[in-house]
């Protein structure tokens, strides 16, 4: 069995949970890290002897098959383009870029290259997720989706970081943090496409930690999809009392799945004249030895993405469930849809452009 090795460009929070993913995986080695800061001492910390500031020095010199970038969403585009252009497979954090133009460019170039090139939406992976997936026609055409992806860590004026900022983390910033993870998922298990989007933003604290901000607090979105359901969501990190809150029902006409709060591990499900009932997805007898897999900790998510992404890199053939980089265009497209929509204040339709 082949060993990839693998660079991760950019050692911040999220990239920890990368490595500490990828260290469950028997067939991949993490053989380098690239940071601006303080990369001497984090790859010591990290048990990784090779270390860069550059990620340019680190792709030159070092024998890789694949990067994870885990840095700010201003150089997204820049670092995955010469990681594709070195014929290196790739895994991006979300949002895929900074605007569209950007995204289409990645998008083509990895086409072009033939490589395995995913954005790392890991809610996909979930146990709970899974079954929905898998049971999604249980409950009939969907006429109607609705959710949220709240948090409240930022619910204080002291709270700043590189993301309220528009130059770092471009024209949004719950909507393309956050609210990204809540698009892609329900858009994965339902099959639907958001074709059109009416937004409304609302900015909290001006300031935060004494610097001006130019991004939003709370996003709320209404949407229609591609197959006639209608949705809504509101999106936030600025709400006291949810820790990390996403959630979402799927309404058919048979039927309804629920997201049992922040239970991965379970599901409500109702029928006709049903009220919802709990399922618990782990203890179904018939799953436990299924294709299903039964990820239900934020780490165990991280590695069944991975798991995937390095399974088709060995066979192209491999139906992964990962989203891929047309998905992470398409998400950067329903991105600008929103942010004209609150801006111009009226409905927008979402871009289908990938040339």
């Amino acid at each position: 069995m082949k060993t990839y090795k693998v660079g991760i460009i950019g050692i911040g929070r999220i990239s920890l949970v990368h490595i500490e993913a990828l260290r469950q995986l028997d067939n991949v080695d993490v053989v380098s890290i690239s940071s601006r800061h303080q990369a001497e001492e984090k790859s010591k910390r990290l048990g990784i002897k090779s270390y860069y500031t550059d990620y340019k020095e680190m792709i030159d010199k070092e024998t890789l098959d694949a990067v994870h970038i885990c840095t700010s969403n201003d150089v997204h585009y820049e670092i995955a383009s010469y990681a594709l252009n070195h014929n290196l497979h790739v895994i991006l954090e979300k949002p895929m870029t900074m605007n569209v133009d950007e995204a289409i460019k990645l998008y083509q170039l990895a086409k072009s290259k033939g490589l395995v090139a995913k954005i790392h939406f890991h809610n996909r992976f979930y146990a709970n997720n899974q079954f929905v997936k898998t049971h999604i026609k249980d409950i009939g055409p969907i006429i109607s989706i609705h959710g949220e992806y709240t948090q409240g860590w930022a619910a204080s004026p002291d709270v700043y970081n590189w993301r309220d900022n528009q130059k770092y983390g471009g024209l949004t910033r719950v909507i393309a943090d956050v609210g990204t993870h809540y698009f892609d998922l329900v858009e994965f298990l339902s099959g639907h496409k958001i074709t059109e989007v009416s937004a409304l933003f609302k900015q909290v604290h001006p300031k935060r930690g004494g610097n001006v901000v130019d991004t939003e607090d709370i996003g709320v979105v209404i949407y229609k999809t591609d197959k006639n359901a209608i949705g809504s969501a509101i999106i936030s990190q600025s709400l006291i009392g949810n820790d990390n809150l996403l959630s979402y029902t799927l309404s058919g006409l048979n039927g309804s799945f629920k997201s049992n709060g922040d239970k991965t591990s379970s599901i409500l499900y109702a029928t006709l004249n049903e009220q919802f009932k709990g399922i618990e997805i782990t203890q179904i007898d018939t799953l436990k030895n299924s294709n299903l897999h039964q990820a239900v900790t934020f780490v165990e998510s991280f590695a069944e993405g991975f798991r995937q992404f390095y399974h088709e890199i060995e066979n192209k053939n491999f139906a992964s469930d990962y989203a891929n980089f047309e998905d992470g265009l398409h998400s950067m497209q329903l991105i600008e849809a929103i942010y004209q929509s609150q801006s111009l204040n009226k409905w927008v339709k979402v871009s289908k452009e990938n040339k």
